[in-house]
């Protein structure tokens, strides 16, 4: 049961990234088919990371991989890039300003990742994806389902002991890390939801899934901070004299990093404290 399950979650994933793949080669720009491209990535990278733990694995996905997370990372620059600005904008209602430069430097960054991605899906294909799947099955078919449903669960359990919640003034990196963390341990909890025992999904799914919604809201608001003041050095740099509205702009993402972070610090905690293993 366990293999058939890996190779199952493996097949959806290794299709759902080959069926964005598909569109943006007919349409770079299309932003539901870079998301699912990304998380698609996401996921089967969380997905190696796991397996990798199988008894006896020798199984080598990455030159499988290699173009995807290449497509992947930029397709993601442009996304990135659209959702500050959707953010920006909602930030600048609060101020009642429109910071024009920061908008300008987020459609130029948009623009140069979306040629990039035109580029690169012109000359890339994603053939060793599509045979992914079963080689992977072939390469574990021996492999001893209740030895590797044990290493499995113990490796589980060593990534929600690793995460931890940071010092109060941990740097934006440190948390960004736990971010990362905390999303493979949810990809990873859903690959074995049907075979694990239910204390697992019942007990962890949740608050794993809570930190990472909270701790994503956290991470968007981190980068427009570090974007918008970094944009403002720059200006003040070049002699540019800026209205007052933006430092109230910095200063109204500052507290509500702050808020983000002390929420994420509560979640963290609780999943910390969540038992199943």
């Amino acid at each position: 049961m366990l293999q058939t399950a890996l190779y199952h979650y493996l097949r959806k994933e290794c299709d759902t990234v080959t069926a964005a793949y598909a569109t943006l080669q007919e349409a770079p720009g299309d932003a539901d088919a870079i998301h699912a491209m990304r998380v698609g990535v996401k996921k089967l990278k969380a997905f190696f990371s796991l397996v990798k733990q199988l008894p006896d694995y020798s199984f080598g996905s990455g030159k499988h991989l290699r173009t995807a997370r290449l497509i992947q990372s930029i397709g993601g620059a442009s996304r990135d890039a659209h959702l500050q600005e959707k953010n920006l904008r909602r930030y600048e209602k609060k101020v009642s300003w429109r910071f024009s430069v920061a908008h300008l430097l987020l459609q130029n960054k948009a623009a140069t990742a979306s040629e990039m991605l035109a580029a690169t899906l012109k000359y890339s294909s994603l053939k060793k994806l599509d045979s992914l799947p079963e080689q992977f099955q072939e390469a574990i078919a021996d492999t001893d389902p209740k030895a590797a449903t044990a290493a499995l669960i113990s490796y589980l359990e060593a990534q929600h002991k690793k995460i931890t919640v940071p010092a109060s003034r941990a740097h934006h990196t440190v948390w960004h890390e736990v971010r990362k963390e905390v999303k493979a341990l949810y990809y990873q909890l859903n690959i074995l939801e049907q075979v694990l025992p239910a204390v697992f999904t019942e007990n962890l799914a949740t608050p794993t899934r809570k930190a990472g919604e909270l701790l994503g809201q956290w991470h968007d608001t981190s980068v427009l901070l570090l974007f918008v003041k970094a944009t403002v050095a720059q200006l003040k740099k070049e002699k540019v004299t800026l209205p007052v509205n933006a430092q109230q702009l910095i200063q109204l993402l500052q507290m509500d990093m702050k808020e983000q972070l002390a929420q994420c610090a509560w979640q963290v905690k609780e999943l910390k404290a969540a038992a199943g293993f």
